[in-house]
C-alpha cells in the first residue's frame, strides 16, 4: 500500500514539473510587435516607420503609462549604444520618435513607476 502511494505521488510530481508554467497574463502580441514578460508586467516591443513603440500589460489589463518613466538602450550589431527616451503617450503606449533598431541589434526598455521608483527591464532581440 505504502509503495502504491509513493509510485502515484512520484508520478503527480513528475507530471505537474511537466507542464508549462501559466502566466498572469497573455503572451499573444496585440499590436504587432515582440513580447517579453518581467514579473507580471507584460512588454510589446513595436518597431516601425515613424518610431519605436512599447505597451505595457498587467494581467491582460492596460497600464498608464503616464505612471511611469522609460527608457531604451539599443545596441547596435555592431556594439554600439544609444539610450532613447521613451514618451508617454495616451494609455499603455510609450513612443521614441526616429528609433529604428538595425535587425540584429539589441533593445532594452526600462520603466521606473513615478510612485514607488520600482524599475523594470525587459531585453529584445530584432529580428
Amino acid at each position: 500500500m505504502k509503495t502504491g502511494l509513493t509510485r502515484f505521488a512520484l508520478a503527480a510530481l513528475l507530471l505537474a514539473a511537466a507542464l508549462p508554467a501559466q502566466a498572469h497574463g497573455s503572451m499573444e502580441p496585440r499590436y504587432g510587435g515582440a513580447v517579453q514578460m518581467t514579473g507580471e508586467i507584460v512588454f510589446e516591443l513595436v518597431p516601425a516607420a515613424d518610431g519605436l513603440s512599447v505597451y505595457l500589460t498587467e494581467e491582460d489589463v492596460p497600464m498608464a503609462a503616464s505612471r511611469f518613466t522609460a527608457s531604451a538602450v539599443v545596441t547596435a550589431p555592431g556594439g554600439a549604444k544609444t539610450t532613447h527616451a521613451l514618451e508617454a503617450q495616451d494609455g499603455n503606449r510609450f513612443f521614441a520618435p526616429g528609433v529604428q533598431p538595425a535587425k540584429g541589434a539589441k533593445v532594452v526598455v526600462s520603466i521606473i513607476d513615478k510612485t514607488t521608483s520600482a524599475k523594470t527591464f525587459a531585453t529584445f532581440q530584432i529580428t
